[in-house]
């Protein structure tokens, strides 16, 4: 099963977002946003409770955002993979992803990206029909954006 590049970045990128998140309790400055944590590069990863859906049984979709720090090295990931579909990386802001959980199993997988310039306009959009599921930790971000999509988190 071939993966593209997206996936591919992001699902790279997860594996490092996993392993360096601290958790934190503060809100997203809007009330459907819930932070759902940090990583240790001060990347934002969010949760967008106003848009959940069930598409199938047992299955969730929610958007998350991720809004990279200056400094992050997921940061660096995102503007190599624009530029590899020319889109320029100048004013990027943040991004969001489409997941879909499947909440008894513990699986997750990224649907959709769309990327976000400083002002709001979208800079990309990209589908992954191909994208895998990814088993989800306890504790890690994934697991609080499950509890967000599947209830346990409200």
């Amino acid at each position: 099963m071939k993966q593209s590049r997206a996936s591919k970045i992001i699902a790279g990128a997860m594996g490092v977002i996993m392993t360096m998140l601290v958790p934190l309790g503060a809100q997203a400055g809007t009330e459907d946003w819930r932070i759902a944590g940090y990583t240790r590069y001060r990347d934002a990863v969010f949760a967008d409770s106003s848009r959940i859906s069930s598409p199938a049984a047992d299955v969730r979709t929610i958007w998350i955002r991720i809004a990279p720090s200056g400094k992050s090295r997921y940061l660096l990931m995102v503007n190599e993979y624009l530029a590899s579909v020319n889109k320029s990386q100048k004013g990027f802001k943040s991004f969001e992803i489409l997941c879909e959980i499947n909440c008894s199993r513990q699986l997750i997988r990224f649907a959709r990206f769309v990327y976000f310039d400083d002002t709001g306009k979208i800079i990309h959009e990209a589908d992954d029909e191909k994208a895998g599921w990814l088993g989800i930790q306890t504790g890690d971000i994934w697991d609080k954006v499950q509890k967000e999509a599947c209830g346990a988190g409200k």
